[in-house]
């Protein structure tokens, strides 16, 4: 397995790979809130070993980006706007770089992480797999429950602060139109425990794919896992390396029967 380190622009990152200058599929893994890259290694070295190049890039405020700099929950929303817009570059230049399968590009992420890719497939029609771990795609939604938290830690916002940050996350809340998740695969995990994000935004989530008629019920795989709490177990972890196994095998199959 190798692990190595690049910055693109401003954003620094590891890629973990096997050996090897093939064209891969590429995953873009975002870590969580006040976590950093290398904090994500065991699940990229799970993925990887799957025949992915897998991506993790430090957000802004964290790891090599200024850890420690700024509050991370007073500016979650602006780390997560920023990771979104920064993204299509962070793409094209990871494309240019590494041998890879365009075709072939996923998205994911833990908690905040999770948060961000589902403002990626929101406003990227291009991305069309996603792994998501504990996430919320209610943008607005889960503003109000960040709101209550940062109270918590003596932080107060306006009212009109408030305005301003529904106004900055609206366009990317997915909630709000999951028809754009047409012919798009998505694995989504979450513990039925987790008081973080709770699961409450997830299962609402799920309750809303069913119930489109735009989205395939065979493109998403759910795993709600009976009493975990906010943190990835090892049974989440193998579960979705073997999604990511599936995606692997089902591309090798489209590719030979083209090929032949």
């Amino acid at each position: 397995m190798i692990i190595q380190e690049d910055w693109i622009h401003t954003v620094p990152l590891l890629i973990v790979e096997e050996e090897g200058s093939d064209e891969k599929p590429t995953l873009f893994f975002f870590h969580g809130v006040t976590s950093a890259k290398e904090h994500n290694l065991h699940i990229a070295y799970s993925i990887a070993k799957q025949g992915f190049r897998v991506i993790l890039p430090d957000a802004l405020y964290h790891g090599a980006r200024g850890e420690g700099t700024r509050d991370s929950y007073r500016h979650f929303w602006t780390v997560v706007q920023q990771s979104i817009t920064e993204f299509p570059d962070l793409v094209e230049e990871v494309l240019q770089r590494y041998p890879s399968q365009e075709d072939e590009l996923y998205i994911g992420g833990t908690s905040m992480g999770a948060i961000t890719s589902y403002g990626l497939l929101k406003r990227y029609e291009w991305i069309k797999k996603a792994c998501l771990f504990m996430g919320a795609p209610q943008y607005e939604e889960f503003s109000k429950l960040m709101f209550e938290l940062a109270a918590q830690r003596d932080i107060h916002l306006t009212e009109e602060q408030k305005k301003q940050v529904f106004e900055q996350i609206s366009a990317d809340d997915l909630s709000k139109d999951v028809s754009v998740l047409k012919g798009r695969q998505l694995y989504i995990w979450h513990g039925t425990e987790d008081k973080t994000v709770p699961y409450s935004f997830a299962e609402r989530f799920l309750k809303q794919l069913q119930n489109s008629p735009d989205v395939n019920n065979a493109d998403i795989t759910f795993f709600a896992e009976k009493g975990a709490d906010h943190k990835i177990t090892r049974k989440a972890m193998l579960d979705a390396t073997a999604w990511f196994e599936q995606q692997r095998m089902n591309q090798i199959k489209v590719t030979l029967s083209y090929e032949s």
